[in-house]
Parts: structure tokens; C-alpha cells; sequence
């Protein structure tokens, strides 16, 4: 396990203090949107993103103060849930233009039933 400077004067723990703190809301609300489901997802998984790299960037500062084993797997941690959420990032953009509207046929398809059906009235 990694130590802490005991040394530490007392306006750097509390700016620790304060670092981590901060850093344990935004996760918090990092993790509160993943849970709230929408029709478009793709801008709350964006906020829960830069959610987490605010969090990360507060965690390494923390970190350059106080190394513990705690704090790498924990920042470990972030990382994956950061990968999660690119990952959930690109499976729904990759969904969007995978849509068959995104492509011509359909629409094609819908210009020359109408044709049809107007020669039809016709």
C-alpha cells in the first residue's frame, strides 16, 4: 500500500478532502444519469462521460498528494466505467446510421410507390 505524506500541512488535506468530495458528487451524478432512460441517450451518455473525466481529472490530482492502493483501483475503476460508456456511445451511433431509413432504398422505394399510385389516380 502507498503512503501519505503525514507531513501534509493541513490546507493540502483539506483541499484532498475537498478534491475527493467533489469528485464522489460528480460520480454520483455520473451514475444517477445512467440510470434514466430516454428515447435519445446519446446526450446523457455524453454528460455521464464528461461527468466521469471531470472525475478523473480531480482523482489524479487527489492522487499526486496521497497515493494509496485505494486510489489506483479506484481511478482503475473509472476507467472501465469511462470505457463502458464510449463503448455505449458507439453501439448507438453505430445503430443510428445502421437504421434502413439511412440508406437510399427505402426512400426509393416509397418514391416510386407514390409514382404508382399517382399514375394510378391519373
Amino acid at each position: 500500500m502507498g503512503k501519505a505524506d503525514p507531513d501534509l500541512p493541513d490546507a493540502a488535506v483539506e483541499h484532498i478532502s475537498h478534491m475527493l468530495t467533489l469528485a464522489k458528487s460528480k460520480h454520483q451524478d455520473a451514475m444517477a444519469l445512467l440510470g434514466t432512460p430516454d428515447p435519445n441517450a446519446l446526450p446523457r451518455l455524453r454528460e455521464v462521460l464528461r461527468l466521469l473525466e471531470e472525475v478523473e481529472l480531480l482523482a489524479d490530482d487527489a492522487s499526486t498528494y496521497v497515493e494509496t492502493e485505494l486510489m489506483k483501483a479506484a481511478i482503475k475503476d473509472l476507467h472501465f466505467q469511462q470505457a463502458a460508456v464510449l463503448a455505449a456511445i458507439a453501439r448507438l451511433e453505430s445503430v443510428k446510421v445502421q437504421s434502413p431509413w439511412a440508406t437510399p432504398w427505402p426512400w426509393l422505394t416509397l418514391i416510386v410507390l407514390a409514382l404508382l399510385i399517382a399514375q394510378a389516380w391519373a
